[in-house]
């Protein structure tokens, strides 16, 4: 049967009451009636608080939890539960805990975990396999040590970096030091040597493919050419056809060489002139309208002409035509296209070119940048595209430090506008 433990503490509170009255009317002392229930009393309280100490010190073990019942039984459970609670959520935690280091020794990626002072707490089993650092060997050492690169140890003075490095040997490892609180660090570590030779195996195999596949479809057109003015007309035709293929061909060929050349070559003010981009898109506007466009769009440009930028010319005259020719192309005649140059609301200097076509599916949108991407393949074959001028738009964006945006809405209109940096920023 359960009492109430404040209910019982005053039962002993009156019964010491009691014992006053009796002691005092018996002895007519009320000192000693007095002093001696109150004695007994608080005994009884120091003897409770001694049990109390001690069970405290046996790391509370059920057996010798103190026998006792009232506010003291009360004091004795709440702390046995809360040990009990606490000793589950251990119990969890370590299991979390071992699952969780088995989990991160097995990552095929370096993790280090760093004190404030950039010394070793722990580190897993790619850290020895990639880096030669050992947990039980390299504790407390500090990572600069271990990892003698000069460009690693001065990046080690900030608290966060992504770092690129070729080591140990001819690795090629990607560093990132990422802040936990304010006293740990995670250093982590991949090792990309595959990828990055899977990449330069890609990019040499197109750029010599495509130079070896040059110069023979360069010969099979020229004598195309030759065929197409002798032959009888029944054959006329199919002439033309292979012409027309081989022309294609050769255009995909020398994108791909453009997009190889974009990938291998890095790109600094130093390669750029200050450019006049309304009297190139002028002069631009004036070719197309007489030849790609002729009668079938209507072409119209505003330009700001005192807006320049810092760039490699050969490039951006690429950016200005693959963006209107896509716009001119993949448009039914009669359609109305929009070019202008301007300055954005962040100083950013804009080429938009907004047409009121067709329009693009919001799906499609996203990968319109990838290679060999088409929204209407039968089309696309038609008019000639290769499918790489819009992926050679964003990567020379890129490179220039800008961006590309394409905005459509079905049968209402599309934009797209590439923006670069302000020549005065440009860095």
């Amino acid at each position: 049967m359960m009492f109430n433990p404040w209910l019982v503490e005053s039962w002993r509170l009156g019964t010491v009451l009691v014992a006053l009255f009796v002691i005092w009317n018996f002895t007519g002392n009320w000192l000693l009636a007095t002093l001696l229930p109150l004695t007994i009393y608080i005994s009884w309280h120091i003897y409770q608080l001694y049990c109390l100490e001690r069970w405290l010190n046996s790391d509370l073990k059920k057996g010798e939890m103190p026998d006792t019942n009232g506010i003291w039984g009360l004091i004795v459970q709440h702390i046995y539960s809360q040990k009990q609670l606490q000793r589950r959520h251990k119990k969890k935690f370590k299991t979390l805990l071992k699952k969780f280091n088995s989990m991160v020794s097995a990552f095929p990626d370096v993790a280090i975990l760093l004190n404030q002072n950039k010394e070793i707490e722990w580190s897993n089993q790619a850290a020895k396999k990639l880096l030669n650092i050992e947990y039980n060997r390299d504790r407390w050492q500090y990572i600069g040590d271990l990892i003698p690169v000069v460009k690693f140890q001065q990046s080690l003075s900030k608290n966060n970096f992504h770092l690129e490095l070729n080591y140990p040997s001819e690795s090629h490892i990607i560093l990132h030091l990422i802040p936990l609180g304010k006293k740990q660090f995670l250093l982590t570590a991949s090792d990309i040597s595959q990828q990055i030779n899977i990449q330069r195996m890609r990019e040499d195999f197109v750029a010599n493919a495509s130079h070896e596949l040059r110069t023979p479809l360069t010969v099979i057109a020229g004598y195309l050419e030759i065929l197409e003015s002798s032959i009888a007309k029944e054959l006329h035709e199919p002439v033309l056809s292979a012409l027309s293929q081989a022309t294609r061909m050769k255009q995909i060929i020398e994108d791909l060489l453009v997009l190889s050349r974009l990938e291998t070559t890095q790109l600094s003010k130093y390669n750029c002139t200050i450019i006049d981009m309304s009297a190139i898109l002028v002069n631009m506007i004036n070719d197309i309208q007489k030849t790609v466009a002729m009668d079938n769009h209507t072409l119209s440009l505003e330009t700001d002409s005192s807006l320049k930028i810092l760039a490699v010319e050969s490039e951006v005259n690429s950016v200005c035509l693959n963006i209107i020719k896509n716009a001119i192309k993949h448009t039914p005649a009669g359609t109305d296209i929009q070019i202008k140059w301007f300055a954005n609301d962040t100083g950013q200097a804009c080429l938009q070119v907004i047409d009121d076509g067709k329009g693009i599916l919001t799906k499609d949108i996203p990968h319109l940048t990838e290679r060999f991407y088409r929204v209407n393949v039968g089309r696309s074959r038609q008019v000639g595209g290769t499918g790489l001028g819009l992926a050679i738009v964003k990567h020379i964006m890129e490179r220039h430090k800008g961006y590309l945006l394409i905005d459509s809405q079905p049968d209402i209109a599309t934009t797209f506008t590439v923006c670069f940096p302000n020549s005065l920023n440009w860095s």
